[in-house]
Order: C-alpha cells, then sequence, then structure tokens
C-alpha cells in the first residue's frame, strides 16, 4: 500500500517527568514510562542523529579518505504557547533546572488507515529551558525547550492494530 506523506498537524508531545539514570533506554523500557502530554506545542525541532565525517590527507594519495566518526544522538526543540498550568510545561519547567537525563515521546498523526497506530518516536536526555523567544504585540508568549539526547533514538513505525478476538 503506498502511504502519503503526511504533516506535523496532530502530532503529539508527551514527557516523562522521572529522571532516567540509566540509558540506554529500549522500546519496553520507554512503553513503561507514565507520560505527561505537554499542551500548546507550536514547533517541533528537528528529530535524528548525525555523524560526523572524519578525513585525512595523505602525501600518495590525490583523494582523501574518509570514514564516519562519531555520532551525536540530537538537540530537540520544541516551542510552545506558554501555559503556566499545563501539567506538560510545569514538567518541562522542572527539569529546566535539574541536569539529569528524560524521556520525550513524539506521537505523529500519521496512521495509514484506522487499523494503524501512529509512528512513535522516543528518546532520552538533559532538558534546558525554558527560553521566552520575542515578539510583538500580536504574537503569542511562547516558551522554547532543548533536549539535548544522550542515547539514539527509538522509532516505532505503524503497525497494524491487532483485531479483538471472537469468543
Amino acid at each position: 500500500m503506498a502511504v502519503t506523506p503526511q504533516t506535523n498537524a496532530g502530532a503529539k508531545v508527551y514527557f516523562c517527568s522521572t529522571a532516567q539514570p540509566n540509558l540506554p533506554l529500549d522500546q519496553e523500557d520507554f512503553e513503561a514510562l507514565v507520560w505527561i502530554q505537554v499542551g500548546k506545542v507550536g514547533n517541533l525541532g528537528d528529530l535524528g542523529a548525525t555523524t560526523n565525517i572524519v578525513s585525512y590527507d595523505t602525501l600518495d594519495t590525490d583523494v582523501t579518505q574518509k570514514a564516519k566518526g562519531i555520532t551525536d544522538a540530537g538537540t530537540f526543540e520544541i516551542e510552545v504557547g506558554r501555559v503556566y498550568n499545563d501539567a506538560g510545561q510545569i514538567a518541562l519547567r522542572a527539569a529546566g533546572l535539574t541536569k539529569f537525563n528524560y524521556a520525550v515521546k513524539v506521537e505523529l498523526a500519521d496512521a495509514p488507515s484506522a487499523d494503524y497506530t501512529n509512528t512513535i518516536i522516543y528518546n532520552c536526555g538533559v532538558v534546558t529551558g525554558p527560553t521566552l523567544p520575542g515578539g510583538g504585540n500580536e504574537d503569542f508568549v511562547r516558551e522554547t525547550y532543548s533536549f539535548g539526547f544522550n542515547q539514539r533514538g527509538v522509532t516505532v513505525n505503524p503497525a497494524l492494530i491487532p483485531s479483538p478476538s471472537s469468543p
């Protein structure tokens, strides 16, 4: 079945307010956590790792030799319309004051049909923020949080939802 690319509309961000001292977490670990939805998310940053390309030139070649170096698990930023009493935003503000690793979950609204789940992306890292972006008189008051990931992300692609078994 061909699937059409989706927009970010309908995506949800969740946060686990319990510090995670034992990394890396796997899918089972992430699924066992208690999640708080972060309200009024307006912008998702980049998710994913980047790997350095290292190079070395020698006197006897005319082509630079390249290899993969260290991988950076990434920094994920989310921007929210500030709601002082939103449980997810309160948890993020508190985490931003610590030096511990916290888990984040992004659920895309990309199920190919009602019979499938959405893509889930998990990761874990330190949280910074909030940064309060400026703006004009017609801009919402916003906060930006950054997650400095300390492990590779775990992506769970859409899967067929099992049908209930007949009695």
